[in-house]
């Protein structure tokens, strides 16, 4: 490889490094619109309701794992215990930080937690995992009938994202010279599913975070529930994102953003972009875990600093609070569930995608244009038995 060539590889795996979240000097949190959204939706500092935890309960997800793959933890005891709070300015707040502590300073941007995973193996006695669970509702019309939603959604957390393992060898080179794979940046806590109940109570729809967008499945068409009515689901290795359960080693397509050219990967009509790897899923073993309740505005949720270590490389710099998900237009849950239902090679979809690509902000238009064939085959999906093709 000459000097040339060596020099162009490594300007693009910084690009795609860069790719992957902010840079050192920005936080996510303080990007344009979220505080207007949060002073108009102001987060509950009430946990859920006793009748809302039984419904978390009730539909709680099932986790798979490859076996001996890292799994998910407690956030409170088995991260914020073992770390560091600092100033911006680099003054130490305290090497003992507690919930209490962090929800005092979570409104700064720019404060940061750095974890200490040496202090976390020092602790013989590991935590029990939890998941978190809220709730929240939401209404639409579709064909002149209101629509009561309910999203449940729980959050897994892990201490740490690598990379998608699918990376081909190559890319492993040249991403490994520039940081850990396996720890590429700290704290994982944007892993989620949403549960999305009918007004009648029923389970018709599954919304998963992957990477910087949302997926929606419809019941019935992309995903199928177990007797019990808890949701499989099958966590990535390296990076932790969620799948629908599949049997055996699996590859998913994926990208770190849904850009147009990105989104028409995704969708079977664009090229594979250069930098791109596979999720791939091996479910082999189902961890055991504690369901937790946490109030709306607890900074596990809403913290505005960084979450984890900042590191040198754009990209991988700990993230802000959990519901820091996607971008401030798309922060009503009902927006995310039709921004994110895509079908692969759909024409219908693609012709949707494509006409949104003409608007500024695509997404909102994208699913604007979704929710006709969302409710449709939301409608064909619960009509069991009955011969419906699904647009």
């Amino acid at each position: 490889m000459t000097r040339r060539t060596s020099l162009v590889l490594l300007c693009l795996l910084l690009i795609f490094a860069a790719g992957t979240a902010q840079a050192a000097s920005q936080n996510f949190s303080q990007y344009p619109g979220f505080a207007a959204w949060y002073a108009a939706n102001p987060p509950s500092d009430e946990p859920p309701s006793v009748g809302d935890q039984a419904l978390l309960a009730k539909h709680r997800p099932r986790f798979f794992l490859r076996a001996g793959q890292t799994g998910f933890i407690d956030f409170y005891r088995s991260y914020i215990a073992r770390g560091a709070l600092v100033s911006e300015s680099g003054a130490v707040i305290s090497k003992t930080v507690s919930a209490e502590l962090l929800n005092v300073h979570k409104n700064d941007p720019g404060v940061i937690f750095s974890h200490e995973p040496a202090a976390a193996r020092a602790h013989a006695a590991p935590q029990t995992p939890k998941i978190y669970g809220r709730v929240s509702r939401a209404n639409l019309v579709w064909l002149g009938t209101p629509q009561a939603l309910t999203f449940l959604t729980y959050n897994a957390v892990f201490a740490h994202s690598g990379l998608t393992s699918g990376l081909l060898g190559w890319q492993k080179i040249g991403l490994g010279l520039l940081g850990d794979l396996d720890d590429w940046h700290q704290l994982d806590h944007y892993t989620s599913v949403t549960v999305i109940l009918d007004q009648a109570g029923r389970a018709f729809a599954i919304m998963l975070q992957q990477h910087n967008y949302l997926r929606t499945y419809l019941v019935g068409e992309q995903i199928d529930l177990p007797q019990d009515g808890r949701p499989q689901i099958a966590v990535a290795e390296g990076s932790n994102e969620l799948y629908p359960y599949a049997e055996g080693r699996t590859s998913h397509r994926a990208v770190p953003f849904l850009t147009p050219a990105n989104f028409r990967y995704m969708l079977g009509t664009g090229r594979r972009p250069f930098f791109t790897a596979d999720d791939i899923t091996d479910p082999e073993v189902e961890p055991e875990y504690q369901l937790a309740f946490l109030a709306p505005s607890d900074a596990f949720y809403t913290f505005k600093g960084f979450l984890g270590a900042l590191r040198a490389l754009p990209g991988r710099n700990g993230p802000p609070g959990a519901d820091y998900n996607t971008l401030p237009e798309l922060k009503p849950m009902e927006l995310q569930m039709l921004a994110g239902y895509w079908r692969y090679q759909n024409q219908g979809d693609v012709l949707r995608m494509e006409a949104s690509f003409q608007r500024d902000k695509y997404w909102l238009a994208f699913a604007k244009g979704q929710l006709e064939v969302f409710f449709a085959n939301a409608a064909c999906a619960k009509a069991w038995g009955k011969d419906c093709a699904f647009d």
